[in-house]
């Protein structure tokens, strides 16, 4: 008993230090649906990415909505945000799979499961195209996963966890900017 007491106070002091509160003052506003859903919506520092061809800011923007649908932990809308980036990305069948597979399950462990493939073909996509102006947040958060980590994209600094959504909504932090050159 004493050990599992011990392991716990572990994890908990990892869990502490991993996904520290940013100093920085922000305002987030708190949205409650009529289902009960709370979405979390950031209001400052917000960068409004623009690229270059009208395909990538398309595909990127549809990217963040599913991203904030996870960080809501609102299933329903991850599928119908996934459903929607499958009819847009045209001839790219990577993200289109990985969209389809993201839409067609309601688990939202598998949606998070399937966004890692995803922002990893859109973070490949980004980075082929030309920024104009605004930035992209690559984020990090070391917990996902029971501790492999996972990245995700992001129009904001502040952090809005996709893999754990309201359980550890700031854990993370930006590895990466990607910005005009």
């Amino acid at each position: 008993m004493r050990r599992i007491f011990s392991v716990l106070l572990m994890i908990f002091m990892l869990m502490s230090i991993s996904c520290k509160k940013d100093k920085k003052t922000e305002t987030v506003v708190e949205e409650v649906s009529d289902n009960g859903i709370v979405n979390y919506n950031i209001t400052d520092s917000k960068s409004e990415v623009k690229f270059s061809d009208n395909s990538t800011q398309e595909i990127y923007t549809q990217y963040l909505k599913i991203k904030g649908a996870l960080v809501n932990s609102d299933h329903k809308t991850v599928q119908i945000e996934s459903k929607k980036l499958e009819t847009i990305v045209g001839n790219n069948k990577q993200l289109q799979a990985t969209s389809k597979l993201i839409s067609l399950t309601k688990d939202i462990k598998k949606q998070r499961d399937f966004f890692v493939t995803l922002t990893d073909e859109i973070e490949n996509l980004v980075s082929k195209s030309i920024i104009v102006s605004g930035e992209v947040y690559k984020q990090f958060c070391p917990m996902a996963f029971e501790g492999e980590g996972g990245y995700w994209l992001s129009d904001s600094k502040e952090i809005r966890n996709p893999y754990f959504g309201t359980k550890m909504l700031k854990c993370g932090n930006v590895k990466e900017v990607l910005k005009a050159k």
